[in-house]
C-alpha cells in the first residue's frame, strides 16, 4: 500500500477530521510552533524496514492560532509498522530556506486508531517578514534575518545603498544600483579609475572623466587651458578654442596657420608659405630684375615681381622675352650673346667735314644725325644720307673740346678758350656764343632736358669751375657759376637730372678725381674712387640714378653702383702691356661698356673681360650712341667710326 500523509488543520489532533476507513491506524503527528507566524514544516515518513518506502509533505504554517499543526500518517499494506518521522522547518513558506536541524521520532503505527507523535519548534520572527532572527534568541532556531527588527531587511530583500545590509549578504557590496565613484589622484575634483560601492571611498569623487589624473590642471568642465597638443579638458579634442589651423599672416607677409607656440597657453602664426626674393624694375624696361633686400611672400615695395624677369637690371636693353639683336648683349637672357649673328663690323669714314681732328661727337634722332666738333671744325652729319654740313662762320669756330646735343638736335659745344656755343641745325650759319667768366678753359659739357622748354647745359673747366647755361640762348644769355671744386675737370655727365650729375678729371698730383652734385645740399662733393689712381679721367657716362662709369689715362675704368665707385679691370693697348689712353666711355649695361683710346681702338667690356672690337690706328677722342645697336666714335683726321646692328 502507498503511504498517505494528510495535513489536518485543526485545533486539536484529528478533531473534526474525516477518517479514511479503508486504511488502518495512523500516527497523529502534531507540531507545535512558537515565535513566528509564517513558515512551513516539511514532514517526512520513512519505513524503518525499507528506507525506499518514504514520503513527505510540506505543511504551511497557518499564521494564526492555535500554534500547532497536525499531520495524520496512515500506513500502507506493504510498509512495515515502525516509521521514522522527521520534521524540517522552512522560513517564509514551503519553498523558503530550511533552518535548524531536522527532528526525528520513531513510532509504530497501531492496528487501529491513532498514536500521537509530537514535535515542538521555536524560531523568532520579530518583524513578521517570514524570516527568523539569525541570533536565535532564547534557544530559538537561528534563521537568516540579520535584522529581525526591520521588516525591510531579510534575505529576499533588494539590496540598495541605504547604509544597511538589506538582504543579509555581503553588506551593501551586492547592491544592485551602487553609485560609481572615481579615484581622484590629483585632487582636482575629477577622477579616473571607477569604483562602484555604496559609500564614498577615501580619495574618491563623484565626477569622472579625468584623462590625466596626475595633473590637476587637466580635467573636464574647463576651457582648454594650454595650447600643447594635449586634451586639457578631456573632451576628446586637443587645443580647441585656440583657432588652430585658421589662416593668419605670418612674418614676412607670408600665409600662415595658427598653431601652438613654444610657450604654453599661447599660439603663434606659423608660416606655411616660403618667402621669395622680389625684384623691381630699376632700368626702366618694364620688367623687374633688381632684388629687393630680404625675402618676403608679398612684395615689400610697389611693382615688385617674383621670380626675376630681367637678367640684367643695369640695362633696359636686356630682359626676359626680348628678341635677341646683334649688339654684344644677351638681350633675351638666354645665357648666350648674339646667337645666330654674323661677326659685328664697324664702318670707318675719314675726312668727315675735312681732315681736322674731331674731338667731340653728339648724336640725336636715334643716332641717325649728329654733330662733330674739332679744331675750327663744326659739322652737322646726316648718317642716313652721309651728308655733312659744315659751319664756317667765325661764331661757330673754335678749338672745340666737347659737345652735347638735345633730343631736338640743339648743339652745345665748349672750347678750351672758355667759349660755349649753341645752335640748331638749320640754314642760319650763325652760332650763339657765351664765354665763361675769366675765359676758363672748358673741357666737358652735358645737358638736361627741361619739360616744355629748352635744355639746361652744364660745363666744366680745367680750373675746377662748373658753369650752367639756361635759356635764353640769344641776347642776354650767359653762363652762371654752378660750383668750384679746384681740380682739373675734363668731363661731365648726367642721366637727365641734377641729382645724377658727375664731373671727373685729375688733381695737381696727377691723380684721378670724381665729384657728384648733391642736389639736396646744392653743392658738389668729392666722390671717392676707392683709392689713389694715377692719371686723369677724360670721360664719364651716367646711365641712370644707380650707375655711372668713368675712364681715362692708364687704362683706368670705374663703375659706380650702390653708392660707391669700384675699379674695373684696366684696358691695355695692342701690345698687351701698355695701359690704354682712354678718352671717352659709353655704357649700356654693366656688361656692355665701350671705351675709345688714343691708339685708335674701341674696346668692349662684357662684365668680365675687355675685348677690342675695333682695331683702328687713328686716335679716337669721343664716343656716343643712343643704344647698343648704334655706337659712333670720332677722332683725328675727321675719322668717324660707327657701328649699326644689322
Amino acid at each position: 500500500m502507498r503511504l498517505i500523509l494528510m495535513t489536518v488543520l485543526c485545533a486539536s489532533v484529528l478533531a473534526g477530521c474525516k477518517k479514511d476507513d479503508s486504511k488502518a491506524g495512523a500516527l497523529n503527528v502534531t507540531i507545535g510552533y512558537s515565535g513566528f507566524t509564517k513558515g512551513c514544516v516539511t514532514v517526512t515518513a520513512t519505513d524503518e524496514a525499507n528506507a525506499a518506502n518514504t514520503s513527505r509533505l510540506d505543511v504551511p504554517i497557518p499564521g494564526n492560532k492555535p500554534d500547532t499543526v497536525s499531520v495524520a500518517v496512515f500506513r500502507k499494506k506493504d510498509w512495515g509498522r515502525v516509521l521514522s518521522v522527521t520534521t524540517q522547518l522552512h522560513e517564509v513558506d514551503c519553498s523558503g530556506p530550511t533552518v535548524g536541524v531536522p527532528q526525528e521520532e520513531k513510532a509504530e503505527v497501531p492496528e487501529e486508531g491513532t498514536l500521537d507523535v509530537t514535535f515542538s519548534v521555536r524560531a523568532v520572527d520579530g518583524d513578521g517578514d517570514g524570516y527568523f532572527s539569525s541570533d536565535g534568541p532564547g534557544g530559538a532556531i537561528k534563521g537568516s534575518d540579520c535584522n529581525d527588527g526591520d521588516i525591510t531587511v531579510h534575505p529576499a530583500a533588494k539590496e540598495v545603498c541605504n547604509e544597511k545590509d538589506d538582504n543579509c549578504t555581503l553588506g551593501e557590496s551586492d547592491a544592485d544600483e551602487k553609485p560609481t565613484w572615481y579615484m581622484d589622484g590629483d585632487g582636482d575634483g575629477y577622477g579616473d579609475v571607477a569604483v562602484q560601492v555604496c559609500a564614498q571611498p577615501a580619495g574618491a569623487v563623484a565626477l569622472g572623466g579625468d584623462c590625466n589624473d596626475a595633473n590637476p590642471q587637466i580635467r573636464p568642465g574647463r576651457a582648454e587651458l594650454f595650447c600643447d597638443d594635449k586634451d586639457d579638458n578631456c573632451d576628446g579634442n586637443k587645443d580647441e578654442g585656440f583657432g588652430l589651423e585658421s589662416d593668419c599672416e605670418a612674418e614676412l607677409k607670408c600665409a600662415g596657420k595658427v598653431r601652438c607656440a613654444s610657450t604654453a597657453s599661447q599660439t603663434a602664426c606659423v608660416r606655411v608659405e616660403e618667402p621669395v626674393i622680389w625684384y623691381v624694375d630699376s632700368d626702366g624696361d618694364g620688367f623687374g630684375g633688381q632684388a629687393v633686400p630680404g625675402a618676403a611672400c608679398e612684395s615689400p615695395v610697389d611693382g615688385g615681381v617674383s621670380p626675376s624677369q630681367d637678367c640684367d637690371e643695369s640695362s633696359r636693353y636686356v630682359r626676359n622675352g626680348l628678341p635677341e639683336v646683334c649688339d654684344r648683349l644677351d638681350n633675351n637672357c638666354s645665357g648666350m650673346v648674339d646667337e645666330e649673328c654674323a661677326p659685328l663690323t664697324w664702318t670707318t669714314n675719314t675726312s668727315v667735314g675735312g681732315s681736322d681732328n674731331l674731338k667731340a661727337i653728339a648724336l640725336y634722332d636715334n643716332g641717325q644725325k649728329g654733330w662733330l666738333a674739332g679744331t675750327d671744325n663744326l659739322v652737322h652729319y646726316d648718317f642716313a644720307t652721309g651728308t655733312p654740313t659744315s659751319y664756317t662762320d667765325p661764331s661757330c669756330l673754335g678749338n672745340w673740346t666737347a659737345a652735347w646735343a638735345s633730343a631736338n638736335g640743339r648743339l652745345f659745344a665748349v672750347a678750351d678758350s672758355g667759349k660755349m656755343i649753341t645752335r640748331l641745325f638749320n640754314n642760319d650759319p650763325l652760332c650763339f656764343a657765351v664765354t665763361a667768366p675769366g675765359s676758363a678753359p672748358l673741357h666737358g659739357v652735358t645737358g638736361i632736358e627741361q619739360s616744355g622748354g629748352n635744355p639746361t647745359a652744364y660745363a666744366v673747366s680745367s680750373n675746377g669751375k662748373i658753369f650752367k647755361w639756361t635759356d635764353p640762348y640769344g641776347e642776354g644769355g650767359a653762363l652762371s657759376n654752378f660750383g668750384n671744386v679746384g681740380d682739373n675737370l675734363r668731363a661731365i655727365g648726367s642721366a637727365g637730372s641734377q641729382g645724377t650729375l658727375f664731373a671727373v678729371g685729375g688733381n695737381g698730383g696727377n691723380k684721378a678725381v670724381a665729384y657728384r652734385y648733391d642736389a639736396a645740399a646744392s653743392q658738389w662733393v668729392s666722390d671717392s674712387l676707392g683709392g689713389n689712381f694715377d692719371g686723369y679721367l677724360y670721360g664719364v657716362h651716367v646711365t641712370d640714378s644707380r650707375f655711372a662709369y668713368a675712364a681715362g689715362a692708364n687704362g683706368l675704368v670705374f663703375k659706380k653702383s650702390g653708392g660707391s665707385w669700384a675699379s674695373l679691370p684696366p684696358v691695355f693697348e695692342a701690345n698687351g702691356t701698355t695701359k690704354a689712353g682712354i678718352r671717352d666711355i659709353l655704357a649700356f649695361s654693366e656688361k656692355g661698356i665701350y671705351v675709345a683710346t688714343t691708339e685708335g681702338r674701341i674696346h668692349f667690356y662684357d662684365g668680365s673681360v675687355w675685348t677690342p672690337v675695333h682695331l683702328g690706328t687713328t686716335p679716337l677722342y669721343s664716343l656716343d650712341g643712343p643704344s647698343p645697336t648704334r655706337v659712333v666714335a670720332a677722332g683725328e683726321g675727321g675719322t668717324v667710326v660707327s657701328f649699326t646692328a644689322p
